[in-house]
Formats: C-alpha cells, sequence, structure tokens
C-alpha cells in the first residue's frame, strides 16, 4: 500500500476509522493445501488489530447487526502448557456459547503432533512394504544359488577334486549372489529414479532424489545378496566331492 516507503508508523483506513500502524508481519508462504483444523488463507493479506479497539472502534455501535469475530489468537506466555490452556479456552467457550459448537480451538502443537504421528505411521508402513520386498527378493536370490547348485554339483565336486577349498567354493557363489544383487540393485535404481520423475511431471510433486539414498539403497541391495547367499554358499562347500563327481 506504501510501495517502498516504509509503512511503520502511517496511517490506513478500516472501516472509516484510521488506524495506526505499528508493525509489519514477515512474509509468510501461503500453504498450497489444506491442513485438517486449519483454514486455507494467504496470511499475508491479513490486519491485526487488537481486541478492544476492534469491538470499540471498528464495529458499528448503532446497529445491532454487528460483524461476527472471525478468530482470536492467544499468545500463552508458556508454550509448554498450550494444551492445558486450550482446554480452559474450551471450557470458557461452551459455557459462554452454551454447548452450541460453533468454534474451533486450534493449537499448533497439537497440530504438529498429528503431523508427526501421521508421518511416523506412514514411515512405519513404509518400511514394512520395503523390508517384505526385501526379504521376498533375498528368498528369490536363495532360490537362484539353490538351484544353481543342484545344475553345478559335477563342476563343484571337479573343483574340490584338483584341490580347491571350501572357503574358495563359498566365496565364488557369495561373489555370484552378490552380483545377481548389484545387477539387480543397479536396475532399481534406474527405475526409481525415472518413476520419482514420471511421478513429479504427472502429479505435479516435488520429488528430490539425493545421492545419499541412493548409496543406501545400494548398500541395502548388495547386503542382501550377500546375507542370503551365505547359506546356499556354505551348502555347496560342504558337498562331498566324490558324491559330487557321480551326480548326473
Amino acid at each position: 500500500m506504501f510501495g517502498a516507503a516504509a509503512a511503520v508508523g502511517e496511517y490506513i483506513k478500516l472501516n472509516e476509522q484510521w488506524c495506526h500502524v505499528i508493525g509489519i508481519v514477515a512474509p509468510q508462504l501461503a500453504p498450497q493445501t489444506e491442513v485438517s483444523g486449519v483454514r486455507t488463507e494467504d496470511m499475508n493479506n491479513l490486519v491485526f488489530a487488537p481486541l478492544n479497539a476492534v469491538l470499540y472502534r471498528l464495529e458499528d455501535s448503532q446497529s445491532f447487526l454487528k460483524d461476527e469475530i472471525d478468530g482470536l489468537y492467544l499468545h500463552l506466555a508458556s508454550p509448554d502448557t498450550s494444551s492445558t490452556d486450550a482446554e480452559v479456552v474450551r471450557g470458557i467457550l461452551n459455557s459462554s456459547h452454551r454447548n452450541a459448537g460453533d468454534f474451533n480451538v486450534i493449537v499448533p502443537a497439537e497440530l504438529l503432533a498429528q503431523q508427526k504421528r501421521t508421518e511416523q505411521l506412514f514411515n512405519t508402513v513404509m518400511v514394512a512394504i520395503a523390508s517384505i520386498s526385501l526379504l521376498v527378493g533375498g528368498i528369490g536370490i536363495m532360490n537362484i544359488m539353490l538351484a544353481a547348485i543342484l545344475e553345478r554339483t559335477r563342476e563343484i565336486g571337479v573343483r574340490r577334486a584338483v584341490g580347491a577349498r571350501r572357503w574358495d567354493i563359498i566365496r565364488q557363489f557369495i561373489i555370484e549372489a552378490v552380483l545377481i544383487s548389484f545387477a539387480g540393485g543397479l536396475l532399481g535404481v534406474v527405475l526409481g529414479f525415472a518413476m520419482s520423475q514420471l511421478i513429479a511431471w504427472l502429479a505435479g510433486w516435488s520429488t528430490i532424489v539425493t545421492i545419499s539414498s541412493i548409496l543406501l539403497a545400494f548398500v541395502v541391495s548388495i547386503s542382501v545378496g550377500l546375507i542370503f547367499g551365505i547359506y546356499p554358499a556354505v551348502k555347496a562347500a560342504r558337498l562331498d566331492p566324490v558324491e559330487a563327481i557321480r551326480y548326473e
């Protein structure tokens, strides 16, 4: 309203009353989505005034059709008692409104706690889904390695007969399992990055893929191959060389 000039100390006219500007609220980001219990509005278009000044100067005292108060902002001395103070405010309003239920008491701390609980539940569900996927993938790698051992039993017996130790057999099959998980992890990273970009393009969401998340996914993928490849490798190393050579 005042352009580049300072607004503090100037006057603005509200309902035929001149009001003295004593401060300016810093620019605030408008919420893009509606939050439960909070009305979606641009906080940069609000004028804050003391309650008594609004009641005695801005209200039309000659008319019985007065404007309703849209909201009251309470600044508490201690934020630690916000929940207790909110219950006191609810009790006072219920008493004065005769339990009409025509008001809402919004406590930012409660909204933040509810949002954190929702995020925690979402993270728990996502971890559970990821764990099940990793378990299924690990079992798949184990089955592949067990099938490979059955097909290469004679090869294992020949290697043991020419001097290969059990550790050499274990190392061979563990490396194969890790390579399988490495290829799967690489393919998963590429598909995950492509899907995030596709979702961002179709849904208009902002997706961020960090290097740390890629490295974490890669390490977890290789660890799954390493863990689930130990049992088949040990089983292959325990084969009797004589019986393995006879295997058809």
